[in-house]
């Protein structure tokens, strides 16, 4: 039942936040909507809305590539669970200035689940972006540094290096 309900509840704030976007929100060149993938702890695909011209939501749907700390219920078949991260982040700008495109530094927090084990977190993230100037995309490297709070308390890392593409 936790984690029909974690799911759930991780379901209805993304559909939330996709459906209460501006529409007018073109913070990159393409649109304000971008989806790739990262490759790290969780591997798989990302996605990237943007509600303003600093703050956006970024998601992961992945799996794990390795074992670690959030689930200590002896279960070292990490091979067999989804992971789906959601992160409300902010954006500097001014931090790195470049020649072309834009480097944001970003930052923010978030949760994540483990599917299908239940397992509820929450994480921060730190991470830095390139925009590129004449093409829909990004190039991005983060780390997450998170806590789980269900089955059971424990701490981890997650992080990875990505790509997503605006439209």
């Amino acid at each position: 039942m936790r984690r029909f309900l974690s799911t759930c509840a991780l379901g209805a704030f993304a559909a939330f936040a996709m459906l209460s976007a501006p529409a007018e929100v073109q913070a990159r060149q393409g649109g304000n909507f971008g989806a790739g993938f990262i490759a790290g702890d969780p591997s798989g695909l990302s996605g990237k809305l943007w509600l303003s011209d600093v703050n956006a939501l970024d998601f992961i749907a992945g799996f794990s590539i390795r074992n670690d700390n959030y689930d200590r219920n002896n279960r070292n078949d990490r091979n067999d669970w989804l992971s789906l991260n959601v992160d409300y982040v902010w954006h500097e700008f001014g931090l790195i200035q470049v020649s072309q495109g834009q480097m944001p530094l970003y930052y923010g927090m978030g949760v994540w689940t483990l599917i299908p084990y239940a397992a509820l977190g929450v994480r921060g993230v730190v991470g830095i972006e390139y925009l590129f100037p004449s093409a829909p995309l990004d190039v991005f490297l983060e780390i997450g540094p998170g806590a789980s709070i269900l089955p059971a308390t424990g701490v981890g890392l997650s992080g990875g290096l990505g790509m997503r593409y605006y439209f």
